[in-house]
């Protein structure tokens, strides 16, 4: 129920703030998951209520994902939230591997950086507290009082904001850099984000990527789903849907995809180049 009840939330301040409390007095904060221990945050509509819900958090991408890492591959998590995907990622590419994460909110990167060392993994992950987009100023952070998975950087309601750095993916990673898997969830920034990085999918011939298609998040951040994946195409990606509810995944066309994702909904895509 809670993509029913989180418009709410956003949009009624009482409710919220009593919903909050209520469910940090029910949630623990903790999660076994990959054989790692997380902490996690408390009052919170988004990443902890489907954890604490049902033991897991996105287990059909988390498998996925676990497939297509090899020892030795450059793994990227951005928006990296409290490194549930990570920590799994820096196991999975092993001691010759890398993993780069980036995580904007200050709570998120206090609690991710809790969570890499508390799993004693602090020489293999580099966590850089930055956003990621087309730009390398800072921007501003809309933060959610409800769902740490949620904050935005483009955002049309009356959040609180937040300055933060950010960086762009191109500007990270020097020309010819070896980039293997992405995994991206940015609540709307993801147009942004691939502009960003544009020289790093030209260098990188087989890079896989994971990312959350949002349609509505879109619109907000001044771009379009369709606009998007016809991007993407234009780079020889082609997609699959991922869809951790029904437990699906299928490739897909461009316009499979905006078929299955209403503007609405959100799923998970994985981009692969097909040679």
């Amino acid at each position: 129920m809670a993509p029913l009840i989180r418009p709410l939330l956003e949009k009624v301040p009482p409710l919220r703030f009593v919903a909050v409390r209520l469910l940090r007095l029910k949630q623990s904060g903790q999660l076994h998951r990959c054989g790692m221990n997380f902490l996690l945050p408390s009052g919170d509509f988004g990443v902890t209520l489907e954890a604490e819900s049902t033991g897991e958090y996105e287990p059909v991408t988390t498998k996925l994902l676990e497939s297509l890492l090899e020892e030795g591959m450059t793994f990227v998590d951005i928006g990296a939230h409290v490194g549930l995907f990570t920590l799994p990622a820096a196991k999975w590419v092993g001691k010759t591997g890398r993993v780069i994460a980036f995580e904007p909110h200050p709570g998120n990167f206090a609690m991710l950086n809790n969570n890499i060392e508390s799993n004693t993994l602090g020489e293999h992950v580099d966590a850089i507290q930055s956003a990621v987009s087309d730009c390398t100023t800072p921007v501003s952070l809309h933060i959610s009082g409800f769902n740490t998975g949620d904050h935005q950087l483009f955002h049309t309601g009356g959040r609180n904001a937040i300055e933060v750095q950010c960086t762009t993916l191109d500007t990270y990673f020097s020309a010819g850099e070896k980039v293997d898997v992405i995994k991206m969830d940015v609540q709307g920034a993801e147009a942004a984000a691939f502009r960003g990085m544009k020289r790093v999918l030209q260098d990188n011939g087989a890079i896989r990527i994971i990312w959350e298609l949002s349609p509505a998040q879109l619109v907000d951040a001044g771009s379009n789903a369709e606009a998007l994946l016809n991007w993407l195409e234009a780079l020889a990606f082609t997609f699959t849907i991922v869809d951790d509810a029904t437990g699906e995944v299928v490739g897909a066309t461009a316009q499979e995809v905006l078929y299955a994702c209403p503007v609405d909904s959100y799923v998970n895509i994985l981009c692969v180049r097909n040679d």
